[in-house]
């Protein structure tokens, strides 16, 4: 249960929500005068908007080098409805970092994963098995996810792979994708983080 909380202090006024069955939250974070109760109780939403996504996505992390990045992907790949995850390489696993379980909030549990020595071995044998490899990288051959709808149509089963945060995905894996997409970026950077890039593609493969 929540309650909307304001600080006493004028030249504060910090304005916050505070979880009473946590702690009683009377005193500011910031400034340590009293707090005031502005709103009534309101109780923290349960579910979301409910979705059914209409391709069927698996994920490979090829060598993700951070433990909250690969919980924030767990978390958002649960979200979107990816069948399987494959963590290859160095990528961290739920099981021996309580890093990824700290940022997957609980995803490490309802999503089937499992972990790879080697990216290039299993992305073979999952093209073999009848997966088209999806790479998300800023490669050369890269094509817009927003203008690569006619390139997906009637591929059937996904497999979408995200690289290392630094050298990206494995040229052995892009040789094996049959299609490479970016993110347009507007900015002055060439790329976004790993895990919000992921959440931007799994969210636009899954559901487009």
């Amino acid at each position: 249960m929540f309650e909307i909380r304001k600080c006493t202090r004028p030249d504060c006024g910090l304005r916050l929500p505070i979880n009473t069955t946590i702690h009683c939250g009377d005193f500011c974070p910031r400034c340590g005068a009293p707090l005031n109760r502005v709103v009534t109780p309101i109780q923290a939403p349960q579910f979301g908007v409910r979705g059914r996504p209409t391709r069927r996505v698996r994920v490979l992390l090829d060598n993700i080098r951070s433990a909250y990045n690969t919980g924030a992907i767990f978390r958002t790949a649960d979200g979107v409805g990816v069948e399987h995850l494959y963590l290859c390489g160095i990528t961290p696993n739920p099981r021996d970092n309580t890093a990824v379980q700290k940022t997957a909030l609980g995803a490490e549990v309802l999503l089937p994963w499992s972990a790879h020595p080697d990216a290039c071995a299993l992305g073979q044998d999952l093209r073999d098995a009848g997966y088209k490899i999806i790479a998300l990288e800023t490669a050369p051959r890269a094509v817009s996810i927003f203008d690569a709808d006619s390139r997906l149509v009637g591929l059937g089963p996904l497999l979408l792979v995200v690289g290392n945060e630094k050298a990206g995905v494995d040229p052995g894996l892009l040789e094996l994708s049959d299609l490479v997409l970016a993110l347009p970026m507007v900015g002055s950077k060439a790329s976004l983080n790993a895990a919000v890039a992921f959440g931007v593609a799994a969210y636009r493969l899954s559901f487009m």
